[in-house]
């Protein structure tokens, strides 16, 4: 909690060299709008400036340097990142220079190797690991960032971790790939700040990712998961010396007393939508899963090794080549055909929406990677085609909430403070329906000659699952283990 002079702080902005040790204030700039997601998204955002402004040529260095930009409100939010591109328009003279941002989430888009400790030409099968969500994903997270040797500090879980129990196989997948549904569907927040010293840094035990040989950096990472895992609630081993991303993996945060109210005398703008249900038959397809080309693929060897067998001296090798060849070319031309089309149908929903509701969807499936990934696909299509409503508000930064830290304003009451990845409530006044739901993500927005505009999106954009897609993933994953051990055995 922090105390506030003003009811309203303007966003301070920063221009970093590449090494994000020197920084020089960005003043003067005409618009910026900066964007936060709670899970995998990368954040962007835009800044304009006049082609005259101070820092206009170190912008435009970002065609070949990496530019790091943060942002404060001044009340404990962050927004760090870099610019992505930018694009210089105008007069002769009298140009504008519009640069694309992304925040620094997007140092994660990097695939998760089966074994991050060994050379790339060693690679075992895969990287399977089973356990609670925290120690999962932190686990793909701290081995590749150190793979890599991108500096970071990435929060541990201490003692038991007693978050939900879930199973991962990575091969060459892509992080957010991943990780994202499994964060999503549990309400589970990602964080990706940047610290650099004289920042507050987060409590709890780290991985410190920031220096030295890869050696060294898995040897360090050793050592902070164990002391973790044996030491909980005690002081850190490892204290953050450089500049480095600050990665963290925690539940969403309960706040239900923070509440957003549509008649409230922040609110600027609201806009309530709607949309009708989709579908209610999710057809999808194309390929069939693994188990069945592979019992395809067995049927029809075993046949053709039996009519060899039968045929014996008779058909002599050149009979074997023949019976093989046609053996093939049929299986060739079964291969995805049985069992290449699924369907689901949500059957009371299609009775409510009465003769004239929209009838089937059509989904391709690339399948093979789990026994029952088309059913799973289909039951996801008709949850994404449910319809409902969204709410978005936008509102003044400081009037009756503030985004980022509790404040103490100067008439000696407080104000609360809400992040992304906060469960807060919300009322909307039309329809009179008060929700508790999470804030996914947030856009700021500051232009001159208006005060900052604050944008959360409430809760919409997450990934649900059902009793159907829960029992799906777990066979899915009954069934790659049992593959594995006979691959493996």
């Amino acid at each position: 909690m922090v105390d506030q002079l003003e009811a309203t702080n303007p966003l301070d902005l920063m221009v970093w060299d590449n090494d994000h040790a020197r920084r020089l204030p960005l003043r003067g700039y005409m618009s910026v709008e900066l964007n936060q997601s709670a899970d995998f998204t990368t954040g962007t955002g835009k800044l304009t400036v006049p082609s005259s402004h101070p820092l206009a040529k170190r912008i435009m260095q970002s065609s070949s340097d990496v530019v790091p930009v943060s942002a404060t409100n001044g009340s404990g939010w962050w927004w760090t990142g870099k610019i992505d591109a930018y694009e210089a328009s105008g007069r002769p003279g009298r140009e504008i220079i519009e640069a694309e941002l992304t925040d620094w989430k997007t140092l994660l888009n990097i695939p998760a190797w089966p074994s991050t400790r060994t050379a790339l030409e060693m690679q075992t099968k895969r990287d399977y690991q089973i356990g609670p969500l925290h120690t999962v994903a932190t686990h793909y997270i701290s081995e590749n960032l150190a793979r890599v040797g991108t500096p970071a500090y990435v929060m541990l879980p201490e003692g038991v971790d007693t978050s939900p129990l879930v199973d991962v196989t990575a091969r060459m997948t892509m992080l957010p790939e991943l990780l994202n549904d499994l964060i999503v569907k549990h309400d589970w927040v990602l964080d990706v700040d940047m610290w650099w010293p004289g920042k507050p840094f987060p409590e709890g035990k780290m991985a410190p990712l920031t220096g030295g040989s890869k050696l060294e950096r898995f040897a360090a990472l050793s050592t902070a998961r164990a002391d973790a895992v044996l030491r909980p609630g005690t002081g850190r081993i490892f204290e953050p010396t450089v500049p480095g991303i600050v990665v963290s993996v925690h539940p969403v945060r309960e706040r239900p007393h923070v509440r957003f109210s549509i008649n409230g005398r922040d609110v600027q703008q609201f806009k309530l939508t709607g949309r009708t249900p989709g579908p209610r038959t999710a057809i999808v397809g194309g390929k069939s899963d693994d188990w069945v080309n592979e019992l395809i693929g067995l049927a029809i060897d075993s046949a053709a090794q039996a009519i060899i067998q039968a045929l014996g001296e008779l058909a002599g090798p050149l009979g074997s080549m023949v019976i093989g060849s046609v053996a093939g070319t049929i299986e060739s031309n079964m291969t995805d055909t049985l069992i290449a089309y699924q369907q689901r149908t949500d059957v009371e929903q299609k009775a409510a929406l009465g003769p004239f509701g929209p009838t089937e969807s059509f989904t391709s499936s690339s399948a093979g990677a789990y026994t029952f990934d088309t059913s799973e696909l289909a039951e996801r299509q008709l949850m994404e085609d449910e319809g409902g409503q969204g709410i978005e508000i936008t509102i003044a930064d400081g009037v009756s909430k503030v985004l980022g830290d509790d404040v103490h304003d100067p008439s000696g009451k407080w104000k609360h403070g809400w992040r992304v990845g906060d469960r807060t409530t919300f009322e909307e006044h039309l329809s009179g329906t008060v929700v508790s739901d999470i804030i996914t993500g947030v856009t700021v927005r500051d232009s001159v000659g208006e005060h900052m505009r604050i944008t959360p999106q409430i809760g919409k954009t997450r990934v649900r699952e059902n009793a159907f897609t829960r029992m799906v993933g777990i066979l899915s994953k009954l069934t790659h283990i049992t593959t594995d051990m006979g691959l493996q055995g």
